[in-house]
């Protein structure tokens, strides 16, 4: 056990590092990643065959020379999943199938929340010992999957501040804050009125440290992150304002370049710059804010005491500064029965960072069920018939989980055991190590190994005693049998867990959700059991989400159905896209190979059994790819019929990346596929606990996705006026892939890959094992 807790951390740099040294001679010897968040590709291409009157030349005239004269150009790179910057970004960085699917996840048993996105907290840890590593790069640690950089050695990488981001260069970040917060530039930013950035001064210093490490031989991994073109392209669609980015960004990578040509590895150097998502800017066209949590807050939608990671339109509210927060519970007013217990039992979860796209997380609708229940068994004044029938109705409600519960309870207990005995261990290994590292321990990145080896043992105590108590809870509703005459006088807390949500709800679930007692409060039926049509209330969510209109809706090129469809995974690899009753898509996964199927009311019945009427392919269906006049096909074929056959994912990215939704069909089956399979577990760990981390991602898994129409919006939090991304639409998918390096054979590549083509290619130039040789994009040099 002590030699898998260092081979936990530190296998990503040496074991990887081995295999690379055991590979033939590398192609190039260093490699240089300019990562630019949210800049689209076509905005970028026709920006740079615009000419410059002044110059004749390019307005981007070193993109031009270095990438479309004399590098390598994908024209038709895309986001694999949906196109947000936490999943987008883990896959290219690490070249593996995406076990991060949101900018936020919850786990439903414990409500542990992973905030991706947010720098803050992780610095503050850091500052005081307790964190090493973004959330991002934790995760993945725990999964077993090493990034990019994880294949050369500590002291081969000079890594930027981004969100998979190992350590902090402390150094940078204080030079920074020095240039941000000196008198001069106080004096400045007061003469010009112009605002203090300490983004822009970070990116500064970042660059410096950049070009200094570009001077000598030392440094192999080099990357440099900006969020700059992601801001701009938020705020505004104004294409002058989008331009004066892309000059910045023009400028930056003209002074890249030159850094390396003046390098000592300039010959062996390859310059990379990828953008792990587009934006769906169109100048004149604002987009439109939905306030998602609103509808769950309201009667309609539930009441239900909504979760989100940020304080809702923060700009009106102080207390929406504070960087530290990832957990705000918005209460409802109008509770149908949990009033005043807001930060006891939210029901509903939603992760609304993806702009264009929410994931909503609600608790499982038989728990709410389960709690009303109590509620009103513990009334001392419930007549005499409707007490009894409660108590059936019950026990019932609990045996018809109780083989799935006793599962869960029996599974993760051995688990937890399993866990036990790699916290025993790690305790002992932890009491031997050092508190203090010498200067050579810190060169070799030695201290940061034992700060992450403290930091995973204070995670692994923490969340085993968060899973014990929710199993806890679980056993004790479990064993609970209600009293048929007397009123309960137990605490529900220790029934039904608090702060969490328990097992994703069924189609069933969702068609026939529980959200509080009907106005009638209990009621019996004809035969002396509870009639539960009658004593719940009752909220089809698929129906409500999809009946959603705008009330005020002033620019007419938008729809006043702010949201697009939902979707969700069902039994069997097969993936539900919702429209309304009418329109729907089911996509079926199986063996590498995917079909599409055109369906209406679709349903679940009481014996799990999945029911839908078949429909004839036609215009107006979720994705939209049957009346797309982009659909790409081989030449005298059926699109009915070759829409409804199987197809390997190859030939579905052929027909579809030009189409409105682009590569949407593979995005869904990665976003909705199950992400056990795609967590092996660090190296060295055992079966059980690979089964343990496989089961944690998969309780951040949501219960759907809500996909706003075009040029909407679900971001209470700050409305983007400009363009948001998160959705499947090409101008949101369609990403940039651009490379250069001396004797690469300059081309324009219209084939069209995706996030998984991109670190594999780049490992496999650069002499590294490629996670996935298969996706190597071949390239001569």
């Amino acid at each position: 056990m002590r030699h898998f807790a260092l081979i936990f951390f530190l296998s990503f740099v040496t074991l990887s590092h081995a295999q690379s040294r055991a590979a033939p001679g590398p192609e190039f010897q260093r490699l240089v990643i300019l990562k630019i968040d949210g800049l689209n590709q076509d905005l970028l291409y026709r920006t740079i065959q615009q000419q410059d009157p002044t110059t004749g030349r390019s307005r981007l005239p070193w993109f031009a020379r270095i990438f479309q004269d004399e590098g390598v150009v994908f024209r038709n790179f895309y986001v694999r999943g949906i196109s947000l910057s936490a999943p987008s970004w883990s896959m290219l960085d690490t070249g593996r199938h995406a076990v991060i699917r949101g900018n936020v996840e919850y786990d439903r048993y414990t409500g542990q929340v992973y905030d991706y996105l947010n720098f803050f907290p992780f610095y503050v840890g850091y500052a005081r010992n307790r964190a090493v590593d973004m959330p991002g790069v934790e995760v993945l640690d725990r999964a077993g999957i090493p990034l990019i950089s994880d294949r050369f050695q500590f002291d081969q990488v000079l890594q930027g501040f981004q969100l998979f981001q190992r350590g902090v260069a402390w150094t940078t970040l204080k030079d920074a804050l020095v240039r941000t917060f000196s008198g001069k530039a106080l004096w400045s930013g007061l003469e010009s009125a112009a605002p203090i950035s300490l983004s822009s001064s970070l990116s500064k210093q970042l660059e410096s440290v950049l070009e200094r490490g570009l001077r000598g031989p030392n440094f192999l991994y080099l990357d440099f992150f900006t969020g700059e073109a992601d801001h701009e392209g938020h705020a505004t669609s104004n294409p002058e304002a989008l331009f004066h980015v892309l000059a910045e960004l023009d400028a930056l990578v003209g002074r890249v370049w030159t850094a390396i040509q003046e390098s000592p590895l300039a010959k062996q150097t390859l310059l990379v710059v990828v953008s792990d998502h587009g934006m769906n800017n169109v100048p004149g066209i604002l987009s439109q804010t939905f306030s998602l949590p609103d509808v769950f807050n309201s009667p309609d939608g539930g009441a239900h005491h909504v979760v989100t990671d940020r304080e809702q339109l923060s700009d009106y509210k102080l207390k929406g500064i504070n960087p530290l927060v990832h957990r705000v519970i918005t209460p409802s007013t109008g509770s149908l029965y949990l009033q005043g217990q807001s930060s006891s039992y939210p029901t509903a979860w939603l992760d609304i960072d993806g702009n264009e796209r929410a994931a909503v997380h609600l608790r499982d609708s038989d728990l709410n069920k389960l709690h009303i229940l109590l509620i009103q068994l513990a009334r001392p004044d419930l007549n005499g018939a409707l007490r009894k029938a409660a108590a059936r109705s019950l026990s019932e409600t609990i045996d018809r989980h109780r083989k799935q519960w006793n599962s869960v309870v029996e599974q993760f207990s051995v688990e937890l055991a399993a866990l036990d005995d790699a916290i025993a261990q790690r305790r002992e290994l932890v009491h031997t190590l050092p508190r203090k590292a010498t200067s050579e321990q810190r060169d070799l990145g030695e201290d940061k190994a034992t700060r992450r080896l403290r930091r995973e043992l204070d995670e692994w105590q923490d969340e085993r005693a968060a899973y014990q108590q929710y199993l806890s809870r679980l056993k004790s509703l479990l064993a609970f049998v209600p009293d048929p005459v007397r009123p309960f006088t137990g605490k529900i807390p220790t029934l039904v867990s608090e702060r969490s949500l328990g097992e994703r709800n069924s189609v069933a679930d969702l068609e026939h959700y529980i959200v509080g007692p009907s106005a009638a409060g209990l009621v019996l039926g004809q035969s002396g059991e509870l009639d539960d049509a009658a004593s719940f209330r009752y909220v089809n969510y698929l129906r409500l989400l999809s009946a959603q209109r705008a009330v005020n809706n002033p620019q007419p090129q938008l729809s006043s159905r702010p949201i697009d469809f939902i979707a969700t995974a069902l039994p069997g690899r097969v993936y539900w896209l919702y429209g309304d009753e009418e329109s729907q898509l089911l996509i079926f996964n199986a063996a590498g190979e995917l079909r599409l199927e055109p369906a209406r009311h679709l349903t679940q019945d009481a014996a799990g059994q999945l029911h839908w009427v078949k429909q004839q392919w036609r215009s107006g269906l979720p994705l939209q790819m049957f009346e797309d006049p982009a659909l790409q096909l081989p030449a005298g074929l059926d699109r009915r019929q070759w829409l409804s056959a199987w197809h390997t994912e190859r030939e579905w990215f052929s027909a579809v990346h030009f189409c409105r939704y682009s590569n949407g069909v593979i995005g869904i089956a990665e976003e909705l596929s199950p992400v056990a399979p795609n967590v092996p577990g660090p190296p060295g760990a055992t079966a059980i606990l690979c089964r343990y981390e496989q089961r944690r991602r998969e309780l951040v898994q949501p219960d759907f996705h809500v996909f706003a129409a075009d040029h909407w919006n679900f971001n209470v939090r700050f409305p983007n006026p400009g363009g948001n991304h998160g959705s499947f639409l090409r101008i949101s998918t369609h990403s940039v892939w651009m490379m250069a390096g001396d004797g690469l054979l300059p081309r324009q590549i219209d084939t069209p890959y995706d996030s998984l083509n991109f670190a594999s290619t780049l490992l496999n130039l650069v002499g590294h094992k490629p996670p996935m040789p298969e996706r190597v994009v071949p390239l001569a040099r």
